[in-house]
């Protein structure tokens, strides 16, 4: 689900400018509230307890971002297949987290009633939808323009490596579709099953854990960022590498903030 991804901070990385990251991440709790609540459809006597949770598991979790942090410095600009080494341990890392991330989500959609399921699931549908519904061509054009923001401009050949691959960024707004259309269908099921509050919770925990690592199964993206390695050019690589240092910095900023 997309508010998943808010726990893995290598996002960060795309923001403008190193004094705006760190804005983002001094309130990076209020930034997560935020999202959840989007989409948890919680009285305020729950979301002052999601808020409490939230800089909870921030304040909990420093030491696996401080882990991320040297696997930066060994990708390889040169070599593609450094990528295979340490793609992997990236990926470990943010299961690691959205795991913990996802039982808190878990305990707080247990707590609901007969109109926030209602809601909830409407919310999700709607969600689902307008993935779905996106302009393919829109899509592929904000992959190079996002691509260029962190590179500069592309070559020919860069170019064509997007274009190649854009059924493989066509067929993954499909299959992210029908894998969260199945999550939403197994969340309504436990939800309104007639059991205990823990035992909803532990279910919903167990999709929660599945569908992340059905998720990142998916290759083709080490695939495309392992096929523009070898199109580097010096001037790219300077800006990727400091785009890497900036995000050094702010995942150290993280580490040494207290929510």
């Amino acid at each position: 689900m997309r508010y998943l991804q808010l726990v893995l901070l290598l996002c960060l990385a795309l923001l403008t400018s190193c004094g705006a990251q760190k804005v983002a991440v001094k309130y990076a709790d209020s930034y997560i509230e935020r999202q959840v609540e989007k989409r948890l459809p919680l009285y305020d006597s729950q979301e002052a307890t999601l808020s409490k949770d939230i800089d909870l598991f921030l304040n909990e979790h420093k030491e696996e971002v401080r882990k991320i942090i040297p696997l930066l410095d060994k990708v390889s600009l040169e070599d593609p297949k450094s990528l295979d080494e340490y793609y992997p341990k990236f990926i470990n890392a943010y299961l690691d987290i959205a795991r913990d991330f996802s039982k808190l989500l878990a305990r707080h959609m247990s707590t609901f009633d007969e109109k926030q399921i209602k809601e909830f699931l409407k919310k999700m549908r709607e969600e689902n939808n307008d993935i779905f519904l996106k302009d393919r061509s829109e899509r592929r054009a904000r992959i190079e323009k996002r691509v260029e923001s962190i590179l500069g401009s592309l070559t020919k050949k860069q170019k064509e490596i997007l274009k190649d691959h854009g059924k493989t960024f066509d067929a993954q707004i499909v299959t992210r579709s029908e894998r969260r259309s199945r999550l939403h269908t197994d969340f309504k099921n436990i939800l309104e099953q007639e059991i205990s509050r823990e035992s909803k919770e532990n279910l919903i925990f167990e999709k929660f854990v599945d569908y992340q690592k059905e998720a990142l199964t998916n290759s083709k993206n080490l695939e495309i960022a392992k096929a523009f390695i070898p199109t580097l050019e010096p001037n790219q690589k300077r800006s990727l590498r400091t785009r890497m240092t900036e995000l050094e910095e702010i995942l150290n900023y993280f580490v040494e903030t207290t929510y």
